[in-house]
């Protein structure tokens, strides 16, 4: 993980004046999409570090000691290692960047990785995920609890209610609340985009959270309607480069919910070596939150290596 984001007070001359540019940034973010793909073994080395930089991720409500450990298993061997083998990427050490689960299941995941020898963070989400509407004695407590069990990255969510009324004050409090909370874990803050209404409130709650010391920010829960969109993507990672610009301060970004195919992948990655540059394409700086996505990425490589695509049961699930 890259240092902290130590903050900086908030400026809300600065961020009353955001206006974002509707039609500009649709085209920016058609621009981005229409992009070339690598291909062959290209396409193969960009898949790879694609896998580097996801958090592996169960959210269920029948999440179980014995599938967190599953979980934790594949992301320390997210691509079999024949595959791996075959593009001659076998010793270099490739794992996911973070396992991501419930407060509750924290514990678990610690315990499977430490008994794999495996120095994986664990991420865990808190402040009252997905809603954020529980009290905030709650969810300063939830924030505590994951970091006691173990968690060395806290993806908390904001209240959404304070971003769609303008209390940019009130939610920047919170957020500082929450980074004390969390100690030396590192903080990603997720904005809830689908729940915002515009891009100028995306822009401001982006600014806000990084403001307030977040070393991420994310765009969803993955249980909103609306998760992560290439437009959205535009205005947050725009905001990153204005932050850093006036701070110096690096902030990383995770797209989260939604992300399924190998090929959504990579226009990922291209998006943010387009607006941010080579140096946020690395798990210190970029993460792509996904429960599904890293079997398709795999079938992508077998079909690589192979010529042929293989059928699920060929390939280790999470």
């Amino acid at each position: 993980m890259s240092a902290r984001n130590p903050g900086t007070t908030l400026d809300l001359e600065r961020i009353s004046k955001v206006r974002v540019n509707t039609n500009a940034v649709l085209k920016r973010a058609q621009y981005v999409q229409a992009l070339k793909i690598p291909k062959k073994q290209w396409q193969a080395a960009w898949l790879l570090k694609a896998v580097t930089c996801i958090d592996l991720t169960t959210l269920a409500g029948d999440d179980t000691a014995s599938n967190v450990h599953r979980l934790c298993l594949k992301a320390i061997q997210p691509v079999r290692q024949d595959l791996l083998r075959a593009v001659d990427m076998h010793d270099k050490g490739i794992t996911t960047a973070a396992v991501c689960v419930y407060p509750s299941r924290v514990a678990n995941a610690v315990k499977s990785l430490r008994a794999a020898n495996s120095s994986l963070p664990v991420a865990s989400v808190a402040t009252g995920f997905p809603a954020g509407q529980t009290p905030l004695e709650t969810r300063l407590q939830e924030v505590r609890i994951a970091v006691a069990d173990g968690a060395t990255e806290i993806d908390i969510v904001i209240n959404r209610m304070l971003a769609l009324t303008g209390q940019w004050e009130a939610m920047y409090e919170e957020i500082r609340q929450f980074r004390a909370a969390c100690g030396d874990a590192h903080m990603k803050t997720i904005l809830a985009i689908g729940e915002l209404g515009t891009f100028t409130n995306v822009y401001k709650a982006s600014l806000v959270a990084m403001m307030a010391g977040s070393d991420f920010i994310k765009t969803s829960t993955g249980k909103e309607s609306v998760n992560a969109t290439y437009p959205v993507a535009i205005v947050m990672t725009r905001a990153i480069r204005d932050y850093f610009l006036s701070s110096g301060h690096k902030v990383g970004f995770k797209p989260a919910g939604g992300i399924r195919t190998a090929q959504e992948s990579l226009v990922w990655l291209a998006l943010i070596k387009e607006e941010l540059g080579k140096d946020w394409l690395c798990p210190t700086l970029f993460r792509l939150g996904a429960s599904s996505l890293l079997a398709d990425i795999e079938r992508q490589i077998y079909h690589h290596v192979t010529g042929q695509y293989a059928a699920y049961h060929e390939l280790p699930m999470a």
